[in-house]
């Protein structure tokens, strides 16, 4: 097919239709979709949504209001605005304010009094929740030129909203709650929470490290400590470095998110904080700070945080004299360095850091979630321990575990009469995944598995697009064709064809709305979609049942993904009836199935896969041709504590 370029006009759109759309009768057939006759190519192929358009956003909104009203809608407007960038937000207000502020006259009159509020009260209101949701994501409405603002003061003004938020999270009773918890407490757990407290209460500044395997209780005894310090009025800043572990923390953000971590960090970076922000404040203010899987973390990330806190503290003792404690198991997943050795993962560890020699060790050892009576779930963890730490490279999986013979024979066993309708429940999905090492072979299971859903298949198009900032205005265009940037499918961007059903899982690449637990690695059901706007249940997570509206939005991959820059507008999702296994890092299902026909290659991958289940006999493996009972394992010995 000739090539066309961009600013060919409709020689283009033909063009880009023809790459699609499966065999056309006429030139004329392609100007029909979903059964409306469009008058241009153009028009059709916004249609089938291959090119951005700003209406994109006002057809979102009108879909959504269809489905749900109030809360809900608002949240997915500021969604809108925080992630689609769209050109006219004011028009795009004035458009929809009504619609999506249909609840609030009720809110008006039980809250207010207001017996007969009118259209621009209603809207003023509006205006006022919405800035409350974009305060969350550190914007305001002021941050959108020509978007209105309220003009009424709905409540007290809050001089630092971050530090109200933490004063919010003390409740009646939370201290007794808190030692009810401690009373609750192994030997372990004790000493641990014994010392982090001592330390906060003495303004003593230590920095520990809380280490122990999945079911030791790490989390329980975060969140108590920090019950029990908040109770007592103390701040406690709560982070973990991805989203997924965040939400099972109290009051739980990403660190990225709180520390404003540069994306792209170096060995010399500092946070996107200045002395005189309200960030600034908070942090002069803490007396401690969690931070929850951090082996998975480079170590800059760590160390960027140290040096902006003892800026802006004006204190030089580590993280400005706050008491510190850093969390996870080495155990687990390294830091990820794109195409990195074996010295260059290890060097990036937390270990190798500046501050590792200041650093407190605490370890918790027993496992809480086993049943000890149980002798194979004992025989279990003690494997784990081994897969954990031994290097050797050839392992003998437990006869336990259930063997595969193909792949359609791990997914009908993880996922049993999955091609049964109303089958695939809420409780049904949240309790299974399949996980791999390889995000070909995640692709391969996920397609396979949504061949098997019942339901009508839907697949939506991405508007791709070419980044060539660098280029000479009349050369754009010349090279890159759109069929280069449609068989593009990095790990972080969602495919060009997504294919969904109703009721399937997917899987969320961006942190959207984290207070709401749309975090990177959230699983969700699909409710119900139209053309742009999808409707879906969380599954996991503090905010599991919870609805919520997800939009399509325009994400680039990163440099090293892919030959060229490029941006693809498309719903951030991905189907997740399996997963890699560096994605199912923090999460726990009952039944897993694990694809080992292609090995781990990394240290801790088959520990993680294997831990994600605490009962060998609900875990099926697939294994290579060869393989019958043995697998592969990567273990860095130099890592571990």
């Amino acid at each position: 097919m000739y090539f066309a370029n961009p600013n060919s006009g409709e020689r283009f759109y033909l063009r880009l239709l023809l790459t699609v759309v499966k065999g056309p009768s006429s030139f004329e057939s392609l100007y029909s979709v979903d059964g409306i006759e469009h008058k241009t190519y153009r028009e059709a192929c916004i249609a089938r949504g291959l090119l951005e358009d700003d209406n994109e956003w006002d057809k979102c909104l009108a879909e959504a209001v269809i489905m749900k009203t109030g809360h809900q809608v608002r949240r997915l407007f500021c969604l809108i605005l925080t992630e689609c960038n769209p050109s006219r937000p004011e028009i795009l207000w004035e458009k929809n304010a009504l619609k999506i502020c249909d609840d609030l006259p009720y809110q008006l009159k039980t809250k207010f009094g207001i017996q007969d509020p009118s259209d621009s009260d209603v809207c003023d209101y509006g205006l006022f929740l919405m800035n409350d949701y974009l305060l969350e994501s550190g914007k305001t409405l002021s941050d959108f030129p020509n978007m209105p603002l309220p003009c009424k003061t709905w409540n007290e003004v809050v001089t630092n909203r971050l530090i109200t938020e933490h004063q919010n999270f003390v409740y009646q009773g939370l201290y007794e709650k808190a030692q009810e918890k401690v009373a609750r407490f192994n030997t372990e757990q004790l000493n641990a929470y014994t010392v982090i407290t001592n330390s906060v209460r003495n303004d003593s500044g230590q920095v520990f490290f809380l280490s122990g395997q999945a079911g030791t209780g790490k989390t329980f005894v975060y969140n108590t400590v920090a019950d029990t310090l908040r109770s007592e009025g103390h701040i406690v800043i709560m982070v973990a470095s991805s989203g997924i572990a965040s939400l099972l923390l109290t009051g739980g953000r990403t660190a990225h998110s709180t520390f404003k971590i540069p994306f792209e960090v170096l060995d010399d970076s500092v946070c996107s904080v200045t002395k005189q922000t309200i960030h600034a404040e908070l942090f002069k203010r803490a007396k401690l700070i969690i931070w929850d899987e951090v082996p998975m973390q480079h170590r800059f990330c760590v160390e960027v945080v140290d040096r902006t806190l003892r800026d802006i503290r004006e204190i030089k003792e580590p993280f400005g004299g706050v008491t510190v404690v850093l969390g996870g198991d080495f155990k687990q997943t390294l830091p990820v360095i794109t195409k990195g050795t074996r010295q260059e993962i290890v060097r990036a560890c937390l270990t190798k850091s500046y501050l590792w020699n200041g650093v407190r060790l605490l370890t918790l050892v027993k496992n809480i979630r086993l049943n000890s009576n149980d002798t194979e779930n004992v025989k279990f963890a003690d494997y784990l321990i081994e897969i954990g730490t031994n290097p050797k490279e050839d392992v003998e999986l437990p006869s336990e575990i259930k063997r595969c013979k193909s792949t359609m024979d791990l997914l009908f066993k993880v996922y049993p009469n999955l091609n049964v309708e109303e089958v695939a429940t809420e409780t049904y999905l949240q309790e299974r995944s399949i996980l791999s090492a390889r995000n070909d072979d995640v692709a391969t299971l996920n397609e396979l598995a949504i061949n098997h859903f019942p339901g009508e298949l839907h697949e939506y198009l991405a508007a791709d697009k070419a980044i060539e900032d660098d280029q000479p205005i009349e050369n754009r265009g010349n090279s890159i064709s759109n069929e280069n940037m449609q068989a593009l499918d990095p790990p972080s961007l969602p495919p060009f064809k997504l294919q969904l059903k109703v009721g399937c899982p997917i899987m969320l690449l961006r942190n959207l709305q984290p207070r709401d637990g749309l975090c990177n690695g959230t699983r969700l059901m699909v409710v119900q979609f139209a053309t742009r706007v999808i409707e879906a249940k969380i599954l996991n997570g503090s905010h599991a049942g919870n609805y919520v509206f997800i939009p399509r939005i325009t994400l680039q991959p990163s440099v090293s993904e892919t030959p060229f820059q490029m941006a693809r507008r498309q719903f951030p999702v991905r189907l997740a009836f399996a997963m890699t296994i560096n994605k199912s890092q923090g999460q726990s299902v009952k039944y897993v199935g694990i694809d080992l026909r292609n090995h781990v290659f990394s240290h801790g991958q088959l520990y993680v896969a294997l831990s994600r289940c605490t009962s060998s006999n609900r875990i099926s493996v697939l294994l290579g041709n060869e393989d019958d009972d043995k697998t592969t394992n990567v273990v860095y010995p130099e890592v571990l504590l």
